[in-house]
């Protein structure tokens, strides 16, 4: 069974959705080629997170997408010592299941307004509410994905484990290579 989850149509609803499914992909791919051990590694002191970790906390901000009440998302759900950090095969499983719910949005869902709830402050605990849509958060999760894919990568300079060239790299970083 190919686990790379297979474009639908409901990708073409937003460029969005085609990118995020993207970058979920590279994770299954990326997970999928790994060992169990391998996902429990970090790379301290230069990451202080495991693998499994850094994936936890990607699917976490898709949750907090999923989970929305009343329209609005709060970030600062976190699943912490959640079985997914430890269990490989659950984030391949929680990974197709973001997936299958980003291709049953549509349009609506996409554009309706919505507020982001999200802790701001280092030195004491404040929260900020913002005025934002769908379509954006379910950018903003991506790329923030992406950026933990590219603490994922450092981790594996330490594993005897390759990953995709592109693993890890921004949109704009790929955009930028491929005119090379």
């Amino acid at each position: 069974m190919n686990p790379i989850a297979q474009p639908s149509a409901f990708a073409a609803v937003s460029p969005s959705i085609k990118g995020a499914v993207e970058i979920l992909n590279q994770g299954l791919e990326f997970l999928t080629a790994i060992s169990d051990s391998d996902y429990l590694t970090s790379a301290k002191p230069h990451v202080t997170s495991s693998i499994g970790e850094h994936t936890r906390h990607t699917l976490d901000l898709f949750h907090a997408l999923i989970l929305k009440e009343d329209a609005t998302i709060d970030y600062n759900t976190r699943r912490r010592g959640h079985p997914v950090e430890y269990d490989r095969s659950m984030a391949i499983k929680e990974i197709h299941y973001v997936i299958n719910w980003l291709e049953r949005l549509d349009h609506h869902d996409l554009e309706a307004p919505i507020t982001i709830q999200t802790e701001v402050s280092m030195d004491t605990q404040m929260f900020a509410s913002l005025p934002s849509t769908l379509e954006r958060e379910v950018t903003f999760a991506a790329l923030h994905a992406n950026h933990h894919y590219a603490m994922i990568k450092v981790i594996t300079t330490f594993l005897d484990v390759e990953s995709c060239n592109t693993f890890g790299y921004a949109p704009t970083t790929s955009s930028y290579l491929r005119e090379q």
